[in-house]
């Protein structure tokens, strides 16, 4: 009881982060139980293979996926609430949000009032999750959020205070780590705000201090590697861990493009997507570095938290890919606009007035999740409507029955179905064939051999089409179902229908002749 009286008020605050979290979320994200499922390939893919991690298969040597295994693991951990749903990662996104939002009230108080926390925290993440950045819930990008903003906290609070702790430094290297085993590009963030403590340790004549907390930091960062370079040693799959997540990803994205070239390729492609952005973030994230200025704090800090966003972008982009969901990561930058134009309107606002404000912000954010959520009209489908749980039901009239997603990415049936890949390529993944023929070859040595008995085909083609462009498969599997389906459309979904020819994508399901092997 005294420990919960000594900490009642960070409970309170937390217990606001989390409200938020929820409600925002529960209308925003397709993994909420406001939706039939998330239909966004990518995380069906994340479950497949989290799902099968608690089952004994090991990533990047049973499995071919190519996002990092503590990525894996949270989805692992959400399937154990349910094999067959979104439910359990939902319930993590919450949580990850929240301890987000914490340390976003955190930073906030590093310049305002406490009470503006409050007011900012709702607008914030409601204009998050209406972006078009914020892909069907449940991305990588979200679940760094929270070592990012713990980052942040901790970085601002060097130059209020002109000192950092040790611990500090090793969390702060702990985030970046579990950062690394998420998705890596992010990792530009951390460097630029390692980069720039170490030389504004070096401009206060801290020399010791400046190199040992490179050290610290880099001991953090090492532990969660550690601890999953472990599990791979165990499973006997370092070297594919190794391969996989880092030599593929790095080699098969990789550009000979020039410096200038490359960085225009970034910036420009950043600032297209920026003009793509509501105009509430547009001008929050653009203006940034110029209303960041208005802030009554350190100078040095300023620029600092500006060089951080630059590494951000650097980070993200330089591999020259640019899909809208990548820039979520940039937009926290806009946090500091609002907490900016807050601190010149402080002067005139009571802490009376501010409650009132921070019901009306409540209220509003609530109200702009239900109506501006990217996938709002994918709430009115019934899960009678998707392919995933048509195909799923004929897939359970069989005993042990195995499967391949082929054509593209993971549709989300061995999600429905409750299934775990029995082969090492159980999806096509975006990597161009000359670089990296073994998917696809793959594939056809699967229809050669009859593999799985179940062959999901995901394509534009027409059936005729299809056969033409795969006639073994039609020698070797029958044609079960056919469907047209709306590939994870937003706006037009509930308008549009469900026709066959009217669709986006063509979902085959095939199943092997008989006379096969079992």
């Amino acid at each position: 009881m005294q420990l919960i009286e000594k900490n009642r008020e960070k409970i309170a605050v937390f217990g606001f982060c989390f409200f938020i979290s929820f409600i925002i979320l529960m209308l925003t994200s397709k993994c909420s139980f406001l939706y039939p499922m998330n239909d966004w390939v990518d995380a069906n893919a994340f479950f497949t293979v989290g799902k099968g991690m608690f089952r004994g298969i090991v990533p990047y040597l049973d499995v071919f996926e190519q996002k990092g295994p503590f990525l894996y693991f949270i989805y692992g951990i959400g399937s154990l609430f349910s094999h067959t749903t979104f439910l359990g990662v939902f319930f993590l996104e919450v949580l990850f949000w929240a301890f987000a939002l914490y340390y976003v009230y955190k930073i906030i108080n590093l310049f305002v009032h406490k009470n503006w926390a409050y007011v900012l925290i709702p607008l914030f993440t409601v204009l998050l999750c209406v972006d078009q950045s914020f892909v069907h819930g449940g991305s990588a990008e979200e679940f760094c959020l929270p070592f990012l903003f713990f980052t942040l906290y901790s970085f601002l609070k060097y130059f209020q205070n002109k000192e950092i702790s040790n611990r500090s430094l090793f969390l702060m290297g702990l985030c970046a780590g579990f950062v690394l085993l998420i998705k890596f590009n992010i990792l530009g963030f951390w460097f630029m705000v390692m980069a720039t403590l170490f030389f504004n340790l070096l401009i206060d004549k801290k020399y010791k201090k400046a190199f040992l907390s490179c050290f610290v930091f880099l001991g953090g960062m090492a532990l969660p590697f550690l601890i999953f370079l472990i599990y791979f040693a165990i499973c006997g799959g370092v070297k594919e861990f190794i391969h996989v997540y880092f030599v593929v990803n790095m080699t098969n994205y990789a550009s000979t493009s020039s410096l200038w070239e490359r960085l225009s390729f970034i910036f420009g492609n950043y600032e297209a997507m920026l003009l793509s952005k509501n105009l509430f973030i547009f001008f929050a994230v653009y203006l940034f570095p110029i209303l960041v200025f208005l802030l009554k704090w350190d100078m040095r800090g300023k620029v600092s938290l500006i060089l951080a966003y630059i590494g951000t972008i650097l980070g993200i982009f330089w591999g020259m890919v640019a899909i809208p969901y990548y820039i979520f990561p940039c937009l926290v930058f806009g946090l500091f606009s609002f907490i900016a134009l807050s601190s010149l309107l402080e002067r005139y606002f009571t802490n009376k007035v501010l409650f009132y404000l921070s019901i009306c912000s409540t209220v509003t954010s609530i109200v702009l999740a239900y109506f501006f959520a990217n996938y709002a009209s994918f709430r009115l489908v019934s899960k009678n409507d998707l392919i995933q749980y048509e195909y799923a039901e004929i897939l359970k009239e069989y005993d042990h029955p195995t499967l391949v997603n082929m054509g593209f990415l993971d549709m989300g049936l061995y999600t429905t179905a409750n299934l775990v890949p029995s082969t090492y390529y159980f999806e096509l993944q975006n990597l161009d064939y000359d670089k990296y023929p073994y998917n696809m070859d793959s594939f056809q040595e699967y229809i050669k051999n009859k593999t799985t008995m179940f062959i999901l085909y995901s394509t534009v083609y027409s059936i005729e089409e299809l056969q033409k462009e795969e006639p073994l498969l039609f020698e070797n599997y029958e044609l079960l179902a056919k469907r047209g389906y709306l590939f994870e459309d937003d706006e037009s979904l509930s308008k549009r229908g469900y026709l066959f020819e009217k669709l986006d994508r063509n979902a085959y399901l095939f199943k092997r002749k008989e006379n096969e092997k079992e």
